[in-house]
């Protein structure tokens, strides 16, 4: 005997099965690249930051405020935020800055809450980006090392020694 009964009841069947398809399909797919991810080395990767250059511009005019410039190369797969620099040696008024243009194609520094460092990439800081503005000490001579302690969002604090050097051609990039 025949089913002559194709109401609503059935229609709603052939929807769900149609929706749980369509959802186990995703499912599977989601879950096949989240493998591929970790299996390629990927996943759990935290950062891990390094500062492989650091160097201190001793200014021109003696006590005026200079820049401090890091190379931050982070190896981990995680993008990590610096947040913060701070130096034992130089106290208050060290901050984080980022190079701005105005209208007039005048150039001046503004401060900036915190620089990204991508994952598997790098932050040259330079007069044209970022760095970190201070008071010079009228004291500083070429050679002298200045202590920082960089403080990053996941990697937390890393101390580093930062080489003063005079304002020539090379120094400034």
């Amino acid at each position: 005997m025949k089913n002559l009964y194709r109401g609503p009841g059935l229609r709603r069947v052939r929807e769900a099965v149609g929706t749980g398809a369509v959802a186990a399909a995703a499912s599977l797919a989601a879950v096949g690249g989240l493998s591929a991810w970790t299996t390629a080395g990927y996943a759990g990767s935290p950062a891990q930051i390094e500062v492989r250059e650091a160097r201190v511009l001793l200014p021109v005019i003696p006590g005026r405020d200079t820049n401090a410039y890091f190379r931050i190369v982070n190896t981990g797969g995680t993008s990590d935020r610096l947040r913060s620099v701070a130096s034992p040696v130089v106290g208050r008024g060290v901050e984080l800055t980022a190079h701005r243009m105005n209208a007039m194609n005048g150039a001046y520094r503004e401060r900036t809450e915190t620089v990204d460092v991508p994952a598997y990439g790098e932050v040259e800081m330079s007069p044209y980006g970022a760095a970190v503005t201070l008071p010079a000490d009228e004291m500083w001579r070429p050679g002298d090392r200045i202590t920082f302690t960089l403080d990053f969002v996941r990697s937390g604090r890393v101390t580093v020694d930062a080489v003063v050097r005079p304002v020539t051609l090379g120094s400034a990039s």
